[in-house]
């Protein structure tokens, strides 16, 4: 590969192309695609583009690898109550309505799994989002969708909270 196709990459793969033209050692042993998500739309699974080819020439540099994984889960009990995380960044939020689109996304994707019988935008949080839903199978449906999800360019860890927990919460 030569030095100037390396600024038409961006990113890791320009970071790769450099190192191996440099003889760096770098990000090593990138031999299959990296896939960054590029749609924000709950209940769609992200748009994916990789950065590299695995069969260019010159990039893969042996060593080290770059693992992408899904988020781990708490392991709790299936209930009928699932706390949604990283829905969201409040700093980042200019509406000062933006909970309310945010719930009634949220509303719309988990229609599909049954019928919510509660649910709360935390605005104060890193993106919380509380759920209660009319069935445990309801809420295993969901949780197992929403689970690693991309939404607003960030991916949602889908965790059951105990009715206990959720009712300390939300007392009704």
């Amino acid at each position: 590969m030569y030095p100037f196709m390396c600024s038409l990459l961006t990113g890791h793969a320009n970071l790769l192309c450099s190192c191996s033209l440099t003889g760096g050692t770098g990000i090593a042993g990138l031999t299959t695609p990296v896939a960054i998500p590029t749609v924000s739309v709950l209940g769609a699974a992200p748009a994916a583009a990789p950065l590299l080819h695995p069969t260019v020439p010159g990039l893969a540099i042996p060593g080290a690898t770059l693992p992408i994984t899904t988020p781990s889960i708490d392991l709790a009990p299936p209930s009928q109550c699932l706390l949604l995380k990283n829905m969201f960044d409040p700093a980042l939020e200019t509406d000062p309505d933006f909970d309310l689109d945010i719930r009634d996304d949220v509303q719309e994707e988990c229609s599909k799994f049954g019928q919510l019988k509660h649910i709360f935008v935390d605005k104060s949080t890193a993106g919380f989002v509380y759920l209660r839903f009319d069935s445990i199978t309801a809420a295993m449906s969901a949780q197992k969708a929403l689970h690693g999800r991309w939404f607003a360019g960030k991916m949602i860890t889908a965790t059951f909270m105990t009715p206990q927990q959720y009712e300390m919460k939300f007392p009704s």
